[in-house]
């Protein structure tokens, strides 16, 4: 099986490669996808990641999701525990600064959020597995995060540029459950977790091709 580092560096190589006007493309589609999603059409407050480098482009969907009414958190990280304060964000201009590696995160003075009002995370990763794991960028800050929030809504996004079939993964590795690109969305069964209607839903893929959800 082909170790993290390798699939990491061949799949950021790929992403990286992908001109501006196409993840800005992606990235409008793939924005739409997740607001269509019932649970985040249901929450209150959502974290979402910050773009950094060749990212799928979030600010325009935190500007967005501002303007409808939502609570929006942003990660601040702590490099000495490797742990993410989910800080709230009124205006990503005014509240957004360069921090930990270089990637802009809320400032001091944004007020923090209690955990258990986290309802969903938007969640980056460098690679994408089809069976709903992930490959980060090396850090652990979401795998650590993701266990402090066991209620929330666990939605990945990214490029289909980003997804193979499967990713390596041990019992630590938390898995999403959705992953939202700009072609499709795949929803996966987190042991544990209801979904809609309160029955769990077996892993299916919603919206196949850009014209459905």
């Amino acid at each position: 099986m082909e170790r993290k580092s390798d699939l990491r560096r061949a799949i950021l190589a790929r992403r990286e490669a992908l001109p501006a006007e196409q993840v800005a493309e992606h990235s409008a589609m793939a924005g739409a996808r997740l607001f269509s999603l019932p649970e985040f059409q249901d929450a209150h407050t959502v974290m979402f990641f910050v773009t950094f480098g060749s990212e799928i482009d979030t600010l325009p969907m935190i500007e967005r999701a501002l303007g409808e009414g939502k609570r929006v958190l942003a990660p601040r990280a702590d490099p000495r525990t490797r742990r993410l304060l989910p800080c709230q964000v009124r205006s990503p201009a005014q509240d957004l600064a360069s921090g930990a590696h270089g990637i802009r995160e809320p400032k001091a003075g944004c007020p923090v959020t209690a955990l258990d009002e986290v309802e969903v995370v938007i969640v980056p990763a460098a690679v994408w597995g089809d069976n709903g794991y992930r490959i980060g960028y090396g850090g652990g800050y979401y795998d650590r995060f993701l266990r402090q929030v066991p209620g929330a809504a666990r939605v990945g996004l990214g490029m289909e540029v980003q997804v193979v079939a499967s990713v390596p993964h041990g019992e630590h590795d938390l898995p999403v459950d959705v992953l939202v690109t700009e072609a499709r969305v795949r929803r996966f069964q987190r042991p544990g977790r209801e979904s809609g209607g309160g029955r769990a839903r077996p892993p299916v893929r919603e919206g196949e091709g850009t014209g459905g959800r």
